[in-house]
């Protein structure tokens, strides 16, 4: 994969490890068989976990790839950057209330959400600056 914009390093690792992420725990049938994912399994299935990431990272890799090749791509970026934060939100609150004090809670509520939150707000700010320069070239 080539990487056309480098400011956008961590925003591509977010969304290539998303989709890794989700063939991850689709592979083995117990990679979410620890107590820190009593909560999660109890709205969803590992399987169901392992397709909302998969489907998660790729549409944020087409984003990305397709970025900049028409005014609202920029637009669709930051919609799938928005949902990438939020999965991994989700995840992080999951393992939250099944075992505070795991690693896990941290990790992925803390790290990975912070760095999604990263990613979604720097595309928001070029997402506004496409839609305020569609007004004076609407075209």
């Amino acid at each position: 994969m080539i990487i056309k914009f480098k400011d956008r390093i961590m925003e591509w690792w977010l969304a290539a490890n998303t989709l890794l992420f989700g063939l991850f725990i689709s592979a083995p049938p117990t990679s979410m068989s620890s107590e820190i994912f009593n909560q999660l399994l109890q709205h969803i299935s590992e399987k169901q976990w392992a397709v909302f990431f998969m489907i998660t990272g790729a549409t944020h890799l087409i984003a990305l790839i397709i970025n900049g090749r028409r005014w609202w791509t920029p637009i669709l970026r930051s919609i799938t950057s928005a949902a990438n934060t939020s999965v991994f939100i989700l995840f992080g609150v999951g393992i939250l209330f099944s075992t505070p004090t795991a690693a896990g809670a941290y990790i992925y509520l803390v790290m990975i959400s912070s760095a999604a939150a990263i990613c979604f707000y720097r595309a928001v700010k070029d997402a506004s600056v496409a839609i305020e320069a569609r007004k004076y070239d609407p075209n």
